[in-house]
């Protein structure tokens, strides 16, 4: 791959994960306004780790696509 290719790539997945964070910091900061406990505050040690799983998991099926084309 050339490297002007690899940079495209990247600036690419950064840009991507930027616009999906800010998706999900948008979701957690509407739900405070609703007279609920804080959403993110509600969340305890095991909801972190199965979101970290199951992004680690995305992250292997989106990289085992690559690998078929």
């Amino acid at each position: 791959m050339k490297s002007s290719n690899r940079m495209g790539v990247l600036v690419t997945g950064v840009l991507a994960g930027a616009f999906l964070g800010g998706i999900f910091a948008w979701m957690a900061s509407d739900r405070e306004g609703d007279g609920e406990n804080a959403a993110v505050a509600a969340l305890g040690p095991s909801d972190y780790f199965q979101l970290g799983i199951s992004i680690l998991t995305l992250a292997r099926q989106f990289g085992t696509m690559l690998s078929k084309g």
